[in-house]
């Protein structure tokens, strides 16, 4: 019996969908999904939304071999959707090709494009300095008995509530402000 992992073929496509455009990028992901079906080595197909980001959808493609991959790869079918879905990204969707099951083990470098590590440096400078600025005055404010309190105690209650606006609102509107530059 052949070994079918061994040759198993996945696309991932990253895409950063335009604000109002996600209904209609999703009903293009149902459309997609039923055409593929009717391929030769067609395994499966995955659409996911990345959590904490509203615009920033995933698609897992999988067939059986490189050669029926390529086949829809050229395939009109495909050149279609992908004309079609030109209007809801705000910019070119980002592809990975994998062989065999490591796309399953590998999971931060399929389902997200690599954004360079300067990229993320900048976001988190642009999250976390006024973050800090604010709380602090905002705590030094309410807290009118913060010199009577322990340093790491007030740092403690400052860094949770910097920590639950990181996650959000500030990440992911910061993300979704600057999604075509981190893809970029």
């Amino acid at each position: 019996m052949k070994n079918l992992s061994s040759n198993i073929v996945s696309v991932v496509i990253l895409n950063c969908i335009k604000q109002n455009f996600q209904l209609e990028y999703e009903d293009w992901e149902k459309r997609i999904g039923k055409e593929i079906k009717y391929f030769e080595g067609f395994i499966a197909i995955s659409n996911k939304k990345l959590e904490g980001v509203n615009n920033e959808y995933f698609t897992i493609f999988q067939f059986d071999t490189p050669y029926n991959l390529n086949k829809w790869q050229n395939s009109n079918t495909l050149k279609r959707f992908l004309n079609e879905m030109k209007k809801y990204t705000l910019s070119e969707s980002k592809v990975r090709q994998h062989e065999g099951l490591e796309i399953f083990f590998d999971k931060t470098q399929t389902t997200i494009s690599s954004t360079p590590f300067y990229k993320k440096v900048v976001i988190g400078v642009i999250a976390v300095y006024p973050l800090i600025i604010v709380v602090d005055k905002l705590y030094q404010w309410l807290n009118p008995w913060a010199e009577s309190i322990p340093f790491e105690l007030g740092l403690f209650f400052q860094v949770i509530v910097i920590s639950v606006l990181m996650t959000y609102p500030v990440m992911p509107i910061l993300t979704r402000v600057f999604c075509k530059w981190l893809v970029n």
